[in-house]
């Protein structure tokens, strides 16, 4: 039983948005489904499916398996980072602003020296970062399930969506708002030779495109 090409790019791309664990679900669903996992192919001036493959009007969604996507709409994956906290700010981590939690587990397993003034205050500063994520993700998740409620009970027009989408939009930019502004905070708390030292152990490479000098 072999896995169709449109089945691999479906699971691909939810490994994009999720995690590895989110592909090989997707993959097990596939693998598991005779009516998705069954060899196709199709013809390219009809688009018909050849004989041996699923019937042409085979087009389920991945989706219906996926649990809690309709109240939300939204993938498990993104629901979990919004609820955990996680972090926002890749733009700021790959280019010489290190986060405060990554600072934390390369100085337990190490390979960064902190002094105990600047453990104790990226200690806190991660704190208070998870704190106001996870609340801020929280306001999310509510104004996303407002707004899959609205298409259920299909009350929904083109005003009512725009204003639930700037709110949504507005939220999302303040979530990442608090996972950036924490990285600067971070950066602040090391020295140069310190961001250099993290930056060398998370594997970046400074040189090209991160600050050239940094100061202390």
């Amino acid at each position: 039983m072999g896995v169709t090409k449109k089945g691999i790019r479906s699971s691909v791309w939810l490994c994009r948005w999720g995690s590895p664990l989110a592909l090989a679900v997707a993959v097990l669903v596939i693998v598991s489904n005779p009516a998705i996992s069954a060899e196709t192919t199709a013809d390219p001036a009809t688009g018909h499916h050849t004989p041996g493959g699923p019937p042409a009007g085979n087009v389920r969604s991945l989706y219906a398996v996926l649990r809690g996507t309709a109240a939300t709409g939204l993938l498990p994956e993104e629901v979990e980072s919004l609820v955990s906290g996680k972090g926002m700010a890749l733009a700021a981590e790959v280019n010489g602003y290190p986060g405060p939690r990554h600072v934390l587990d390369a100085a337990e397993a190490g390979q960064l020296l902190l002094r105990p003034d600047q453990r104790a205050a990226i200690e806190r500063l991660n704190a208070r970062m998870l704190e106001e994520a996870q609340a801020k993700g929280h306001e999310i998740l509510r104004a996303e399930a407002d707004l899959a409620q609205r298409f259920r009970d299909g009350h929904i027009d083109d005003p009512s969506l725009r204003e639930t989408l700037n709110r949504i939009g507005q939220l999302r930019a303040e979530l990442r708002l608090i996972h950036l502004r924490t990285h600067l905070t971070t950066r602040a708390l090391l020295t140069a030779d310190q961001i250099a030292r993290y930056n060398t152990v998370r594997g970046y490479d400074v040189s090209g495109g991160g600050p050239h000098s940094l100061p202390r």
